[in-house]
């Protein structure tokens, strides 16, 4: 991935250009907005004049304008953000996802498959439902990422997750199935974690930090204790301390699962802040902080390899 001062060169040289028909669309819009805002503002301190003046019967002459304004406003922001997403997520993201990775897939619509969630078992038993948008695919050397925004349903009213999750391969081989979970636990977590205790056993590890932040379940304590090098254990709670959340992981069959706890939508155009580097960097920090994760935990290493 290229680097913060490669993404400045880039966005002087040529995403500026890029975004400014964006940004002008955008204030152009966002003037209307105010302007009929601003409107219907006037018309209800007028209605409410007229009736400390006692002249209630010209309240009725300024509540339809104040309906009208206000609804021309909330049509208008529609269109704003229907137009704003669509080209920026079909036109200009894409562009920026080009320009930070060598090999890279972006489906806007599209969403991490509920069987995988369900494979990485850091949900519930089952799922009913999962939504989600912004998929992401990148090749990283021999490794490979992909993640999306998901919302997870264990029925048609709880959300169990919502967030980041991510898959990646992981050129180890193990057979065995192992667990690395927060501490701090939410009412669906517990879940998981009873649901893994009945089947898998706690596994201690010798990293006192590692340790105080996790708890560790796993099929062949052997095999887990193999697969968590104290390396590996420093560069989890290092990415834990880089994301600020309280996240999980799973290893099964062959490959990394993480799940990061994220209620922000990310990768979306703004409505009333402009298009500018710092809006870019919005988006840069993190693409950076989850594809991240193969340099962070080595899974480029070809220790205990595939091959």
């Amino acid at each position: 991935m290229k680097s913060e001062v490669e993404l400045q060169h880039f966005y002087e040289a040529e995403f500026k250009a890029l975004l400014e028909p964006l940004e002008q669309y955008r204030l152009s819009n966002v003037r209307r907005v105010r302007l009929f805002s601003y409107l219907a503002l006037a018309s209800v301190i007028i209605s409410g004049l007229c009736l400390l003046s006692e002249l209630s019967f010209l309240v009725a002459i300024f509540i339809v304008p104040t309906f009208f304004f206000l609804g021309f406003a909330f049509q208008v922001l529609l269109k704003l953000s229907a137009h704003l997403t669509k080209q920026y997520k079909y036109g200009i993201l894409p562009k920026l996802l080009g320009f930070l990775y060598e090999d890279y897939e972006y489906i806007a619509r599209q969403k991490i498959a509920k069987s995988v969630l369900e494979k990485s078992m850091l949900m519930p038993s089952y799922l009913i439902n999962v939504q989600g948008e912004d998929f992401m695919r990148f090749k990283m050397g021999n490794a490979s990422i992909m993640f999306c925004e998901a919302k997870a349903q264990s029925n048609l009213e709880k959300v169990v997750f919502q967030g980041i999750f991510i898959s990646a391969s992981f050129n180890k081989n193990f057979t065995s199935k192992t667990f690395v979970l927060p501490k701090k636990f939410s009412a669906f977590r517990e879940k998981v974690k009873i649901n893994l205790l009945n089947s898998f056993s706690r596994v201690l590890l010798e990293d006192a930090e590692f340790n105080s932040k996790f708890n560790v379940y796993g099929s062949d304590q052997l095999e887990a204790r193999y697969l968590l090098t104290p390396s590996l254990m420093q560069r989890i709670v290092e990415y834990e301390r880089k994301t600020k959340k309280d996240i999980s992981f799973s290893f099964v069959d062959n490959r990394l699962y993480c799940a990061i706890p994220q209620y922000t939508n990310l990768f979306e155009p703004t409505l009333f802040k402009p298009f500018n580097f710092e809006f870019v960097m919005e988006n840069y920090t993190p693409l950076k902080l989850y594809t991240d994760l193969v340099e962070d935990l080595n899974l480029n290493l070809r220790i205990w390899s595939k091959e």
